[in-house]
């Protein structure tokens, strides 16, 4: 049997034992029912007092703390004690035994007590740690700003004997260090177990750099557990000088041997960087030479950014001079102050332009946008300036076509939002961009006919005016290239969608409209005529759906569930990059960032009775 069946096989049981495991040895005799002696008040005037079971209770002296066997449960072997241990106590009244058992309970209520005090101080150093891991604040916190304030709320509310309770948690920056190196230790433990009891998980990968400018490698990791999808930060890699595919794999591969078996995955997604995507050393292809099953995709959100980015020398002079004027006002501090006063002055909406970066997947829209709805100021302030921008505020041509760059990357961040996001699937984002393919399409018929009323911004400004015919084709002809752009980032034959159908819905789905095994066929007619399956599919999220009826319909739930599980987007990566920025900065440019993002990032909730077992309270140093 291979192990991916055997896997499959531990997922379908969910970790129930099997019955060999639960069945009690019939073979095994009964224990002979044994005499216990139990205790007699009469016994204190020896000094013992009874613990333990009350069932089977042991004699306890309580002048030197030794504890006696239940067969040493009666007068004779208890005076024996008491005479060749405490010979100066043997003549001592009862009086002088009661005195000594009171003792005895308040020291040993006093150590429950302190126990409970230090382990609830323990636990409580691990909830701040944990907060201020995911807060991604210096851990300097805990003991300059969280205990302190801490302790003066709870002067002010409580008094002070609950000041008392609060000096005792440990929360030092190097307590709240470990802290957390041991909560990300715990998450990961959790998060392994998971995936090494998933059938499949799928990845995805990409690199960046963190402010003290160390490339860093960010791997997410979806998997199947508990009857759902999850996802999580599997780790982040500091990766040496050269970040070529090879290193890259290095790298993974190092981390995952001995964690994870390679054979289990089935998909992997990256940006399309050169270093991944690199047909002879690049990570894909050597990542599937040691996982054959796994599918390589290019994530969506950067095809749809590299479709949009072309465009005609006309439309990119206009985003050029855009990026200058912005550049004049925001690379001098004077001027930006000049600016602002006579956008106060002016009354208008804004007192800031935008910076424009390549970096950012929104910046450029917000940035034009900004510029269009301050344009009366920026031409005075140029014009005062004296500087040659301001001309083209005067231009309506000019100003027309930044009222539909407007508009047209105002749509695009309507498109990227809508691709972003946890937990998505390629259908559901194939489905995006289709839409916006044929909504490309229409918009050029539209212009043709000029319409321009989808341009919300340039149809506000043009008014009842007609474009100049110049200005649709110029308009028209970028519509046909992003079209065609769009096209060659999202091929039409290469449709992820395409016979894939019946993944989304079997019940709707016809047969012979996709390739599948004869298996696949019965498996798919029985479920498409099971209603309680249809109502079951009409109150859960499709991969729910596919990992209920697994057990029932193996072949055609998997076949669904490895198309459902890859990553169809690097969008966890780029917010994992954005906590590492804030996190890492440069303050604190030492930090090793890979166990507190772990824990910052992490929906998996710590052992925190297990932690707290394991480790021994101190208070902060």
């Amino acid at each position: 049997m291979s192990t991916k069946q055997t896997s499959l096989e531990s997922f379908l049981v969910n970790g129930k034992r099997s019955i060999e495991e639960t069945e009690e040895e019939s073979s095994t005799s009964k224990k002979q029912k044994t005499f216990n002696r139990q205790y007699h008040e009469s016994y204190l005037k020896y000094g013992f007092i009874a613990t333990g079971d009350t069932h089977a209770p042991t004699p306890l002296c309580i002048l030197c703390g030794n504890r006696l066997s239940n067969e040493s449960m009666k007068p004779s072997k208890l005076l024996r004690h008491l005479n060749s241990k405490h010979a100066r106590s043997k003549d001592k009244p009862l009086e002088y035994f009661e005195r000594k058992k009171r003792e005895h309970n308040g020291q040993e209520k006093f150590l429950r007590v302190t126990t409970t005090i230090n382990e609830n101080a323990l636990r409580a150093s691990f909830l701040v740690a944990n907060r201020i891991a995911k807060a991604k604040k210096p851990f300097t916190i805990g003991e300059e700003l969280i205990l302190p304030s801490t302790k003066d709320i709870c002067r002010e509310l409580l008094g002070e004997a609950a000041v008392k309770k609060i000096i005792s948690v440990p929360l030092s920056a190097s307590t709240v260090t470990g802290r957390i190196e041991e909560i990300a230790e715990d998450i990961e433990a959790q998060l392994l177990e998971r995936i090494n009891t998933s059938p499949w998980y799928a990845l995805q990968v990409d690199e960046s750099t963190d402010v003290d400018n160390n490339a860093i490698l960010l791997v997410y990791a979806r998997y199947l557990y508990q009857e759902d999808i999850h996802e999580d930060l599997l780790c982040a890699l500091s990766l040496p000088t050269n970040t070529t595919g090879a290193e890259l794999f290095k790298s993974l591969n190092g981390y995952i041997s001995g964690k994870l078996q390679w054979s289990f995955c089935v998909g992997i997604c990256t940006d399309g960087a050169a270093a991944m995507t690199g047909r002879l050393s690049g990570l894909i292809s050597r990542i599937k030479e040691v996982a054959p099953e796994s599918e390589s995709t290019h994530c969506i959100i950067h095809r749809e950014m590299l479709a949009s980015r072309k465009m005609s020398p006309e439309l990119n002079s206009v985003l050029t001079d855009v990026v200058k004027v912005i550049n004049y006002i925001k690379a001098h501090a004077l001027n930006s102050r000049l600016f602002e006063q006579l956008c106060e002055e002016m009354d208008a909406e804004h007192r800031r332009l935008l910076l424009h970066t390549e970096i950012r997947w929104l910046s450029r829209g917000k940035s034009l946008t900004r510029v269009f709805e301050l344009r009366e100021p920026l031409q005075r302030f140029l014009s005062e300036k004296k500087s040659p921008l301001a001309a083209h505020f005067s231009d309506k041509v000019w100003v027309a076509i930044l009222a539909y760059l407007c508009d047209m990357f105002r749509l695009l961040n309507e498109l990227n939002l809508s691709l972003q996001g946890k937990m998505t699937t390629v259908f559901k984002l194939a489905d995006k961009v289709a839409a916006f393919k044929a909504k490309l399409e229409l918009w050029g018929r539209r212009v043709n006919n000029g319409i321009l009323d989808m341009f919300q911004t340039l149809a506000g400004m043009l008014g009842e005016t007609e474009p100049e015919p110049s200005f649709s084709k110029l308009v028209h002809d970028h519509l046909s290239l992003l079209l065609k752009e769009f096209e060659r980032y999202f091929p039409s034959t290469k449709d992820p969608r395409t016979g894939k159908e019946w993944m989304r819905n079997p019940f709707a789905s016809k047969l012979g409209e996709s390739s599948m095994s004869v298996q696949e066929e019965d498996q798919l007619l029985e479920i498409a005529n099971d209603a309680s399956l249809k109502a079951m599919f009409h109150t859960t999220t499709l991969p729910v759906f596919w990992i209920k009826v697994m057990a029932e319909y193996p072949e055609i739930a998997t076949t669904a569930l490895k198309s459902l599980l890859p990553f169809p987007t690097s969008y966890m990566c780029e917010a994992g990059f954005s906590a590492m920025a804030a996190t890492k900065t440069k303050q604190r440019n030492n930090l090793d960032v890979s166990k507190t993002l772990r824990v910052s990032l992490s929906p998996i909730i710590p052992r925190w009775n297990r932690l707290v077992a394991e480790k021994q309270a101190q208070g902060s140093h």
